[in-house]
């Protein structure tokens, strides 16, 4: 049996739409966050932060979707060609990615159950987490927990970013290709 060379279809088509999701959230939580650091909550703003909780709960249910079908579906293997120091940077790196996109956005929803603030977009509310009271001082620290993640989880991508452009242009080694479409 031959091995895999890409990604299962349905890894692929789940990462490109949790990143497309993560690069939208990263700019929207910046916007949002600057707005109301200067105390400027008027419609944009409101709107901004239901966009925020919306996409990110949606990132964290693709994230557990994600984690489901890459426990049934093998990853390809590495080029031999690849030294082991960046198949293990690699390793980590995609570990600690995974781990933030699903504590990045539990915290986000627990701060916002704290505070409570779960109204989203058309007057849906997300539902509250469970065990989270209602408290200010809480919903503060949980959203400070949560900005020090995104922050990290945005320097985090930008890595694999530039990773993933050097394995396409400079490299050509095929380690871009394998969460491609197509050969």
């Amino acid at each position: 049996m031959q091995a895999a060379t890409n990604y299962a279809l349905g890894s692929r088509i789940l990462h490109w739409l949790i990143a497309a999701l993560v690069l939208v959230l990263i700019p929207v939580g910046l916007w949002m966050a600057s707005r109301a650091e200067i105390d400027l909550f008027d419609d944009l703003t409101n709107t901004l932060y239901a966009w925020h909780k919306a996409i990110g709960f949606t990132v964290l249910l693709l994230m557990v979707l994600r984690i489901i079908v890459r426990a049934r579906n093998t990853a390809p293997a590495y080029p031999v060609s690849l030294p082991r120091w960046q198949v293990i940077a690699a390793k980590s790196l995609h570990h600690l990615l995974y781990v933030l996109l699903i504590v990045t956005p539990l915290l986000g929803w627990a701060g916002v159950t704290a505070f409570p603030a779960l109204i989203t977009l058309g007057g849906y509310d997300l539902p509250a987490m469970p065990f989270i009271p209602q408290d200010q001082a809480l919903a503060t620290q949980l959203f400070g927990i949560h900005g020090v993640f995104a922050i990290t989880l945005a320097v985090l991508v930008s890595g694999h970013i530039a990773a993933a452009v050097i394995h396409l242009v400079i490299r050509k080694d095929g380690i871009f290709q394998r969460m491609w479409f197509g050969r």
